[in-house]
């Protein structure tokens, strides 16, 4: 099942946030930014995030044990003010 991974920033004030995430982005019609990258399965990118979380939160070993089961429970990775969450590809016909 392919997937991927989705974040926005509201505005430009949460960019630096969202690049953290190292996805290309693009700005949306009302000033949001937003970013996706697919994977060939939920897997994947859960490992994806799970090395962007070490990358981030690599000074703190609580803070990157609590983002690393949020991400394995839930699909979703937290930094600052943008969440990046796990979908699954919907293939329209």
């Amino acid at each position: 099942m392919k997937t991927k991974i989705t974040a926005t920033a509201p505005t430009s004030y949460q960019l630096r946030s969202l690049s953290s995430f190292g996805m290309g982005y693009k700005k949306n019609m009302n000033g949001s930014f937003s970013a996706e990258m697919e994977f060939d399965s939920e897997e994947k990118a859960k490992e994806y995030l799970k090395k962007r979380a070490e990358m981030y939160y690599d000074e703190s070993e609580s803070d990157l044990n609590e983002h690393l089961q949020t991400i394995e429970k839930y699909g979703m990775l937290e930094i600052d003010a943008v969440t990046a969450s796990i979908e699954e590809v919907v293939n329209e016909e």
